[in-house]
């Protein structure tokens, strides 16, 4: 079986058991306490509430779901969970494991060799320490994680679009309301307040952000205006705005997927050369990227993430920036706008996880010089037809009339 044909379905506990198959893992094993790993809660296609003891989810290759809880923590469960063994102490809970392990020979953990992967690291040493005192092989579940929670189904898909068409709608709207009302000397977090107040009119929702960022704030790629001290935006001068969130949710289970841009603008005279210089190399970048994602996907051999990585920065080392690239190209996209996917590294990690069709990500490569940055981001969803630009593709700097 190929595992790209392999459909996303409503249940990850159904694609985790046979995706597992495909590749010969016993089980896979994961773990939470106290909320520290989210990867739980995506295996288990909920979130549990007022969890206060260690739970484990035991997701074999062939048999059914089981749950390991605290006693205390058993009601808390709905009644149409896998089923559940509860354990009192901790001998108790070493006991259930060992019996939920009896037979398995390779078990996959969110465990990074190395701590390569920092997204998939989530259990401790000596959680993984003891499961392999109990005789299993520990590996890494970071292929497991992207097949079983990470590709969207149809209505995910449709979440996102509505997500990335309002994003796409706010920010035309914010530079045009940013030109309009510049005589107020409006700082980059009343502009900040202004976008929020958007997302909650057209019916999205968000757990940060955004970033605007004007003239050499915009050289810090994560830059968090605050009250008090974010600069007044003028006249004259460069701005960058990063926005993301996610349609609201209509029911507790229910997992919609983020949209995350970035686009650029220039307010006053037009675009300096230099400002035209870092745009094009920024979007040259961008292109060559998702090019090269496009090409290995229609001729049936998915790249990993690091070498989309490394295609944009080939494009930026060349223009003579390579210095001021510094971040990876791109992010794993899902319910949570930063998922635990293939990041799209070569840079801060290198991620050998293939981009796998089914799944998001984004695409934003940035140059920061001290003066000014400039990132473009732009959406990609993986479809049976090749990769797709979900959202608006930006082409151009925005000039924003002042005078």
């Amino acid at each position: 079986m190929n595992r790209n044909d392999l459909a996303p379905s409503d249940n990850s506990l159904d694609d985790a058991r046979q995706y597992q198959q495909t590749i010969g893992i016993d089980g896979w094993l994961t773990r939470d306490y106290r909320y520290s790993n989210p990867v739980f809660e995506a295996a288990l296609g909920r979130r549990v509430e007022h969890l206060t003891r260690p739970v484990w989810l035991w997701i074999p290759s062939n048999g059914e779901p089981q749950l390991l809880v605290h006693e205390v923590d058993v009601g808390r469960f709905p009644a149409d969970s896998p089923d559940i063994t509860p354990y009192g102490n901790r001998n108790q809970m070493v006991a259930g494991l060992k019996s939920a392990l009896r037979g398995a020979v390779k078990v996959a953990m969110e465990y990074s060799p190395l701590y390569e992967l920092p997204r998939v690291g989530r259990v401790d040493a000596g959680t993984v320490e003891l499961v392999r005192s109990l005789g299993p092989e520990v590996v890494s579940s970071g292929d497991i994680i992207q097949y079983a929670t990470e590709r969207w189904t149809p209505d995910q898909l449709q979440s996102h679009f509505f997500a990335v068409n309002a994003l796409d709608n706010i920010l035309k709207q914010t530079f045009k309301y940013v030109g309009e009302n510049i005589r107020w000397a409006l700082t980059e977090h009343d502009i900040a307040e202004h976008i929020r107040g958007k997302f909650d009119r057209a019916g999205l929702e968000f757990d940060d952000g955004p970033v605007v960022a004007f003239n050499e704030h915009s050289s810090d790629p994560h830059y968090d205006p605050q009250p008090g001290e974010s600069a007044v935006i003028r006249r004259e001068g460069w701005l960058l705005i990063d926005l993301w969130a996610r349609k609201k949710s209509e029911s507790p289970g229910q997992r919609n997927i983020s949209a995350d841009i970035t686009w650029t603008a220039k307010l006053g005279k037009p675009p300096s050369s230099k400002h035209l210089e870092i745009f094009d190399a920024v979007t040259g970048a961008r292109d060559a990227a998702f090019e090269l994602l496009e090409n290995r996907v229609l001729d049936g051999d998915n790249p990993q993430g690091w070498e989309l990585d490394r295609a944009a920065r080939d494009v930026i080392d060349k223009a003579g920036y390579g210095e001021y690239f510094v971040h990876r190209l791109g992010h794993s996209l899902g319910h949570e706008v930063h998922s635990n996917g293939v990041n799209l590294d070569d840079w801060e990690t290198h991620d050998t996880r293939t981009v796998i069709n089914g799944v998001g990500v984004t695409i934003e490569p940035g140059i920061y010089l001290p003066e000014f940055g400039v990132r473009s981001e732009m959406d990609i969803y993986l479809g049976e037809d090749g990769p797709e630009i979900t959202g608006n593709r930006q082409s151009e700097i925005v000039q924003i009339e002042t005078s």
